[in-house]
């Protein structure tokens, strides 16, 4: 999501989608990081018809085309497919490290081993939960 979308979603949250509640844009640009760029992202939202500006400084709204627009951005969350490549390639590399600690551990017994392996371990058991859930 680009920086546009991020501040539309972010007043679209802060109205609850009513095109009728003021937004201090520069306070959320502030709060947000993206100050330094507000005239832009401002103009861009505007030229858009996403938001309409207010008689008073920096206190903007959200239009019925902007609360359609964040509606959108929300509903297209990240490709499922993506997710869980990524989620597996976590896993192996898991998988991976947890086998390489348990033949340091065979070739030099400890207590800290056998904590770090337990540690891992349930690491592993947890991304398994999250790629399952994502099949």
């Amino acid at each position: 999501m680009d920086a546009y979308h991020k501040v539309l979603v972010k007043i679209y949250e802060i109205t609850g989608g009513k095109d009728n509640v003021d937004v201090d844009f520069a306070d959320l640009l502030k709060k947000e990081g993206f100050f330094p760029s507000i005239e832009d992202i401002k103009s861009y939202l505007s030229s858009e018809s996403w938001i309409a500006e207010t008689s008073r400084v920096n206190i903007v709204r959200i239009t019925h085309w902007g609360v359609a627009e964040a509606k959108r951005s929300l509903s297209s969350g990240p490709d499922p497919k993506t997710v869980i490549e990524k989620d597996t390639r976590s896993l192996v590399n898991a998988a991976k490290d947890l086998a390489l600690m348990a033949e340091e551990l065979s070739g030099a017994p400890s207590k800290d081993k056998i904590k770090a392996i337990e540690s891992k371990h349930t690491a592993v058991g947890e991304m398994i939960g999250k790629v399952k859930a994502n099949l």
